[in-house]
Parts: C-alpha cells; sequence; structure tokens
C-alpha cells in the first residue's frame, strides 16, 4: 500500500500550459509576529502520525477508502482540517489547496526543482548498472539530462513539426472507429493503441504498426511491455509485493523485462538514426539543429547512446497511457455534452472542413477546442491530486511556516472545484474571452496543472496534448460521439492515472 501511495502523490506530472501563465500575488498579510509554527499546521493526530500504522487506518479494512479512492481521502483531509494540512502517508506530507500557497510553492522550487521518482523503476535501474533515468536524477545532474530536451521538446512550435505522421496516424484512428465493430473492452484497447503509436512517430521517428490489425512477434512484444509497465505501476505497487526492495521477486522481474524490451527497441531505433546521420553527412545533407528529435538527440555530443535512449523512453512512456486515459474521458464528457461536441464540431468544420488536414494554423485556430479540452481536465482531473515538490527552503503558506526539506503536495484536483462556479458541469466558456479581453469566469491559471508547472514540469506535454487534438478533431469530422445508457454515470477511480471502472460503452455513429 504504501509504496503505491508514493506512486499516486508523486506521478503527478502536470498539463496544458501552452501561454506563459500570469503570476497571482503571493504577498501576504500575515506579519512575522502573526506566523505560525510547522507543529501547529491542523492535520491527523495519535496513531495516524505513526509511520506505516497510521497510513494504513485511512484504508479498509481500518477506514473506508483504497488507494483506488485516494482523491477522497484527500478531499476529506481538507474537508476536515482546512486549506493546509499535515498529513503522515509514506512519510510526513503538507498538503496545499490554496492556490496562493500552490504558487508560493512554485516560486520557492529553486533552480533544480527535486521530485522524487517511482521506486520499483529506480530499484531496477540501479540493479542493472544503468544510467540514472530523467526522473531518478536529482540537483545538476538531472539540469544536465533536461537542458538538451527542453531545447527540442518545450518550444512553442516543437510538437507542431510532428504533425504530418502524427495526422497520419490519427487518420488509422478514426478509420478504424468508422469501419470496426469493437467491443467497450476492444475500444479501450484502441486508445492506448492509438496514443502509443502517436507518441511513437516522435520518439523513433518511424511507425511501430500498432494500428494494424495483425502485429507480428516484435511489435506485440513491444505493446504488451509497455501495457505490463503501466500494469506493473497501476497495480503491482499496491503495499503487498514490496519483497522486490530487497530480492527479485516476479513483479521485479517483470518490470525489469518490461524496461529490457522497450530499451531494446530504443538502442534498434538509434543505431538505425546513427546509420542515417553518417549516411547525410557524407552526402552533406545533414543538420544537427533540424527539427528532428532522434536525429537530433544522438548528433549531440555530450549525450551517449544510453542517454538517448532514456530521454526517448521517458518520452514514449509519458505519451502512452496517461494520454490514452485523457482522450477517453475527453470522449465522456463530449458525449455526455452533445451541444458542447456540436458547438466544437461547428468550429472544426469551420476551420478545415470535413476532410482537411489539421496543421499549425488550424490549431491556433481552433480555441475552442482548447478550452473544451482544459474543461475536461479540470471536470475530470487526470490524477488524484496534484504535483509534489520537496523544497530547499523555508516557506510560509496561509500563515504557516514549513522549514526546508518538508515534502508538498498540491491539491490541483480539489482546487479545480472549489474555485469556480458550477463546478460538477462542462461548461468549455468559462475560459473563453469576452470581446473587452476578460474571461467570462474568473479564472485561475494556477488551478487546472495535471502536466506540473516550473523547470521539472512534463517533458512531452505539447505531444500529448497534439495527440488529443488530432484525435478529437479527426472524430469529430467524421463520426458523433454517444454513449449508451450504462455508461452515462460512469464511474472514475484512480490507479497510475483517472481510468473508468468499467469500460465505458461508446458508440460512434457516421456523420
Amino acid at each position: 500500500m504504501f509504496s503505491k501511495l508514493n506512486f499516486l502523490v508523486r506521478s503527478a506530472p502536470g498539463f496544458i500550459s501552452h501561454q506563459p501563465l500570469r503570476w497571482i500575488s503571493v504577498v501576504s498579510s500575515v506579519s512575522k509576529y502573526e506566523v505560525k509554527s510547522f507543529e501547529e499546521i491542523p492535520g491527523p493526530k495519535g496513531l495516524y502520525n505513526v509511520p506505516y500504522i497510521g497510513p494504513a487506518l485511512f484504508f479498509k479494512p481500518f477506514g473506508k477508502f483504497t488507494t483506488q479512492t485516494i482523491d477522497k481521502l484527500f478531499e476529506s483531509l481538507h474537508d476536515k482540517y482546512g486549506p493546509v494540512v499535515r498529513v503522515q502517508l509514506d512519510y510526513p506530507y503538507v498538503m496545499v489547496e490554496n492556490l496562493k500557497d500552490i504558487e508560493a510553492v512554485f516560486r520557492n522550487e529553486g533552480k533544480y526543482p527535486f521530485r522524487n521518482s517511482t521506486d520499483i523503476f529506480k530499484v531496477v535501474y540501479e540493479r542493472n548498472g544503468y544510467k540514472p533515468a530523467l526522473s531518478h536524477t536529482q540537483g545538476e545532474e538531472w539540469h544536465a539530462l533536461r537542458t538538451p530536451v527542453n531545447k527540442r521538446l518545450m518550444k512553442a512550435d516543437s510538437a507542431y513539426h510532428y504533425l504530418v505522421p502524427q495526422n497520419a496516424v490519427a487518420d488509422d484512428f478514426v478509420n478504424i472507429l468508422a469501419t470496426q465493430n469493437l467491443t467497450p473492452a476492444e475500444i479501450n484497447d484502441l486508445f492506448f493503441h492509438y496514443t502509443s503509436e502517436s507518441i511513437g512517430v516522435v520518439a523513433f521517428n518511424d511507425r511501430l504498426g500498432f494500428l494494424d490489425r495483425c502485429l507480428d512477434k516484435e511489435k506485440s512484444e513491444f505493446l504488451a511491455a509497455t501495457k505490463d509497465f503501466f500494469s506493473v505501476i497501476a497495480a503491482g505497487l499496491s503495499g503487498k509485493i514490496m519483497t522486490y526492495k530487497w530480492y527479485k521477486s516476479r513483479v521485479y522481474r517483470k518490470m525489469d523485462n518490461c524496461l529490457r524490451t522497450i530499451r531494446e527497441n530504443s538502442r534498434k531505433h538509434i543505431s538505425k538514426a546513427r546509420e542515417t546521420i553518417e549516411q547525410r553527412k557524407r552526402e552533406g545533407t545533414f543538420h544537427p539543429e533540424e527539427p528532428n528529435l532522434l536525429l537530433s538527440l544522438v548528433a549531440e555530443e555530450a549525450l551517449d547512446d544510453e542517454d538517448v535512449s532514456n530521454i526517448l523512453d521517458a518520452l514514449y512512456l509519458a505519451g502512452t497511457d496517461s494520454t490514452a486515459k485523457s482522450l477517453q474521458v475527453f470522449f465522456y464528457n463530449l458525449a455526455k455534452n452533445p451541444d458542447k461536441q456540436e458547438i466544437l464540431r461547428k468550429e472544426i468544420l469551420d476551420v478545415i472542413g470535413d476532410s482537411g488536414v489539421v496543421n499549425a494554423k488550424a490549431l491556433s485556430g481552433m480555441h475552442y477546442l482548447k478550452h473544451c479540452l482544459k474543461e475536461s481536465f479540470r471536470l475530470n482531473y487526470p490524477t488524484p491530486s496534484g504535483t509534489v515538490r520537496t523544497l530547499p527552503n523555508d516557506i510560509v503558506v496561509s500563515g504557516y511556516r514549513v522549514p526546508a526539506g518538508t515534502t508538498f503536495l498540491l491539491s490541483n484536483k480539489r482546487a479545480c472545484r472549489i474555485y469556480f462556479e458550477d463546478p460538477d458541469n462542462f461548461i468549455p466558456e468559462r475560459w473563453t474571452r469576452a470581446d473587452d479581453g476578460h474571461k467570462h469566469e474568473n479564472t485561475n491559471c494556477m488551478a487546472v496543472l495535471p502536466f506540473g508547472y516550473g523547470p521539472r514540469n512534463c517533458v512531452g506535454q505539447r505531444f500529448a496534448v497534439q495527440e488529443i487534438y488530432l484525435a478529437t478533431v479527426k472524430v469529430l469530422q467524421k463520426l458523433k460521439i454517444d454513449l449508451e445508457p450504462e455508461s452515462w454515470n460512469t464511474e472514475f477511480i484512480y490507479t497510475a492515472f483517472i481510468e473508468s471502472k468499467h469500460p465505458i460503452r461508446f458508440k460512434f455513429t457516421k456523420i
């Protein structure tokens, strides 16, 4: 249970911040004489503060929560103790829901933000003698690996360079939905196949073939390894199999096999890229700064093949499972709100028609599309809380002094409800601007951050969002998204990320 808790509260990357955020004021009216001590922060007392024993009391059979409903535990703690809560989970956390406090945490994370990695992922790397992955490193080591990534992935137009191959992937996705009679479970798998194929053309500069009718042995094993990676993360780290820390248990071996398969695939594409670079150098046609992620990383003298592999694997994995689930939730919200779906379809048809290709200019003109996706993230937050940061300096939040080295759990999921009018309804218009430039609702930029924020935000955020945009545009050009009655009130839970408790019974019909 505790390793699962560790993953759930640490695995919130962040989402959607294409525009620079305008900071809200964090000037506090609390004087230095009114600041309260860390020990005065409200929270559970007594046995709840005992390591291992305390966290267990929240969960069945002692409490009413499970790891799949940990978001409801966080809600209950804020309901009972207020906007700042000190709680013992796998170790002590300070939870904050106030947007000024969330901003203050990001302002004070420092040049090298500290973010722990998932235990089993790190253990496998260490035992195999692999170089630390991007998610495992800290400080200057992390910065040295992240810098070349930022140069290639974090620019405003970085994802646009892959619109042509990702359009082709989205076309295949829509064709399958339109021509094949799929079961709910098969549709659920199709979302995963689509996002894995779409991010694959970015990371590996090649089609992986995950949308083919018949997968050969190599493709099947690679896709299975990708799925198994997340099944280990989501289901394996339940706390019942923590023995992987001491010996090579069954779950350890499963994760080890997943990572070996994924790394072998990366090395194959890296080797192919080196051959391409050498050939183009001989021809005088190679430019190291061309907008091709794989070729430019391989050509980077400061990176060896293992560094490149770690970067590609991180990008690839970040664009598969979480993106697939967010896309499903987005389609669910559009299906439940057919009036909003029709407004979005009209925008799409006005911009590119019923068969137009999605290019950078078209995406820049689809404002309602962006508002719909952001509203979907707000309504059904992709992670059970928000991101996690351990700060290098003392900080004051809501009148309490928190010492350096304390880990903060940012309650963005809760903020997405308490700071918005009519929070239970899907209202994309709340993000639109009136003629005078002001938003129709006093929305705050620090609430909806499911990709995190700051130097350590998700490296693949632009590509994940683009995958969702493309699938949505292509589907709404051709199909209407409906739900079967039994899926109208779908229950969502949290494993690694948000997902429906049962496969959503979508109904796609040709327009």
